[in-house]
């Protein structure tokens, strides 16, 4: 293994563990969400330059608070409501679309999705979201950024920059092409009256992710099927040896390990290697969410997330192939 592969596996492992135990000691609110946070800094080659982390804060901060307002405003009236759920997650993959990149995406969808999911439950509980969201990127930026200080990476080349810029695509077919995928999905959770915070997460990382695919080919799909049913493994197996031993040191050091393997297995050559950022980030929100002390209900299961995970997964990944099947990319020109 090179060097800074060697290097990227420690930072990721080393900074999402110290976040996630960290959360799991103090107990703050969706914990969990800081260490997915963290593990999608860390998957970076290089640091967020701290001018644009505090502009991805500052944005956080006043998307939750306007989410929060609109949805206690409009929750008495359910067509209304609705209506401005589905625009708010068009207006978050246009604005990702746009240049803004996965995780700022990631945040537009959670303000779109979580907090009127969670008005319509409790407001007090909202209005705790909406602060712990902001709080949680805060804490993830300071330990990603110190993790590539005291482990530094190479500086990219010209050629690495260039290749991560460039990237064709039809912006008006890829808005589209998710909001059919993601809004039938939102309107059926939020009519049948589910609460469970932490698929909506997911559904929110997994569309982004999605989202920077052209297409959804039978490959691709089949790589993040694969991804997802990695990372539901490994949470069914770290929350059986977390009843096996139920002790606060067992999820801190089940966490290390598997960030260590699943980081070990990204930098590899193998098959399974694409799939092995999607499992952990999988992996933190289903075993996370089932040994989080903001846990939707106290006995939540772990079999129960992978339920859950796994169908709202199955239903969106499926949704990407039928729209790509009418719908396919087309080869846009080069522009100069």
């Amino acid at each position: 293994m090179r060097t800074e592969d060697r290097n990227s596996v420690i930072r990721l492992a080393l900074g999402v563990t110290s976040v996630f135990a960290l959360g799991l000691l103090l107990g703050w609110p969706l914990a969990v969400v800081g260490a997915v946070f963290t593990a999608l800094f860390l998957q970076a080659p290089a640091a967020l330059p701290l001018a644009a982390f505090a502009k991805l804060f500052v944005f956080s901060i006043g998307l939750m608070f306007v989410s929060f307002f609109l949805s206690s405003v409009f929750a008495p009236y359910p067509v209304v409501f609705l209506i401005l759920v589905a625009i708010g997650i068009i207006l978050s993959f246009t604005w990702s679309v746009s240049g803004a990149g996965v995780l700022p995406g990631v945040i537009a969808l959670m303000g779109a999705l979580m907090i009127p999911n969670l008005v319509l439950q409790s407001q007090d509980l909202a209005l705790v979201l909406v602060f712990w969201i902001p709080l949680n990127l805060l804490f993830a930026g300071f330990v990603s950024t110190l993790m590539f200080v005291v482990v530094p990476a190479e500086p990219q080349t010209a050629a690495q920059k260039k290749a991560q810029a460039s990237s064709e695509f039809d912006p008006h077919r890829r808005i589209v092409r998710m909001s059919l995928v993601t809004v039938p999905f939102a309107m059926a959770f939020f009519i049948s009256g589910a609460s469970a915070l932490l698929v909506l997460f997911f559904v929110a990382l997994l569309s982004q992710q999605l989202a920077a695919m052209p297409s959804m080919g039978k490959t691709v799909a089949k790589a993040m099927l694969t991804a997802n049913l990695l990372g539901a493994a490994v949470s069914i197996l770290c929350y059986e040896i977390n009843v096996i031993a139920p002790v606060i040191l067992t999820p801190i050091l089940l966490c290390l390990f598997f960030c260590f393997t699943l980081g070990t297995l990204g930098k590899s050559q193998i098959p399974l290697a694409a799939a092995a950022g999607s499992a952990l980030t999988t992996m933190l929100i289903v075993y996370g969410g089932s040994i989080s002390p903001f846990s939707d209900e106290a006995d939540v299961k772990s079999i129960t997330r992978v339920l859950q995970v796994a169908g709202a997964a199955f239903f969106v990944i499926a949704a990407y192939i039928v729209v790509d099947e009418f719908w396919p990319e087309k080869n846009q020109p080069l522009t100069e």
